[in-house]
């Protein structure tokens, strides 16, 4: 009874006693360790170590084993003011699973990583005129990294809504140009409907300040915070990106698409590009018959 007595008191207070180590402080001159600690008094299981350089503060915070970093975040503040933050699966082995950059003017960089091998990046703004870009790099091996952005018209299929496997339209020949009807869907329930000439050689959708007045006091359209330069050598022009949340092309619902939209008033051509044609899974177009057949 005395043995059974004595083992339920160990069991009882080996709880309490654990916990009471792991609230332990340990400090040096650079450093300061709260956590965990082992029965010699090292850094062992759950733990926060703080280390200053001269140049950095490092703050480990995770799991520790016989006093060394074993996993969980790494956290590099730079006297400079920019910061790294980087998750462990294993310190010692160096295993990543994502990293995060942020420089002194707020541009980000999270690198993510799989089986050890980099996967995808992705980039992001501070402020200024590319507050509102995200740019995502995705990593194969073997291949060439691709990288897109979101200001691209990227190829969605939830975004084509629609019926049939495929949709025509006819285009509107004048002058050695085609033009095909753009419906803009307005926040009162009617339909703007828009001749847009179609341009083979445009990589985008091109909006011209007119009618963007128009349908930013109309329509539902997002300002992508994000501005960049069309035109020429010469006749070059400051432009930003607008996300439309919904256009109709024949009988087809396009959701978000991105257009770009002068910020010069006397600027109003309108051109719809290759970009634009990307959102959809294919496009052919019958020039013997003057129409365009758009693949869901």
């Amino acid at each position: 009874m005395i043995y059974n007595y004595k083992l339920f008191l160990y069991l009882f207070l080996l709880p309490f006693w654990v916990n009471s180590q792991c609230n332990q402080t340990l400090e040096d001159d650079n450093s300061t360790y709260v956590g965990c600690l082992n029965f010699e008094g090292i850094p062992h299981g759950k733990g926060k170590l703080i280390i200053t350089f001269d140049d950095q503060t490092q703050t480990q915070d995770g799991k520790f084993e016989d006093g060394e970093f074993l996993s969980g975040e790494l956290i590099v503040d730079f006297l400079d003011g920019e910061k790294k933050i980087i998750n462990y699966v294993n310190f010692p082995q160096e295993l990543i699973s994502d990293e995060l950059y942020i420089w002194k003017n707020l541009d980000q960089k999270l690198t993510i990583y799989q089986d050890g091998y980099k996967f995808k990046e992705v980039k992001t703004y501070g402020p200024g005129d590319r507050s509102g870009l995200v740019e995502t790099t995705f990593f194969e091996e073997g291949k060439n990294p691709v990288t897109i952005r979101n200001t691209d018209n990227l190829r969605n299929p939830e975004d084509i809504i629609g019926d049939n496997e495929f949709t025509d339209v006819l285009l509107i020949e004048k002058n050695n140009q085609y033009r095909m009807n753009i419906v803009f869907p307005t926040k009162s329930g009617e339909d703007l409907e828009v001749p847009i000439q179609f341009d083979s050689g445009a990589t985008s959708f091109f909006i011209g300040h007119n009618l963007y007045k128009e349908l930013k006091k109309s329509a539902d359209i997002i300002d992508l915070n994000v501005k960049g330069i069309s035109g020429g050598v010469g006749s070059e022009f400051d432009t930003k990106y607008i996300l439309i949340k919904k256009i109709k092309l024949s009988d087809y619902q396009i959701n978000n698409v991105v257009a770009i939209v002068p910020l010069r008033e006397d600027i109003n051509d309108m051109l719809i590009g290759v970009g634009f044609l990307k959102k959809f899974k294919e496009v052919l177009w019958s020039l013997n018959s003057n129409l365009m057949r758009f693949y869901k």
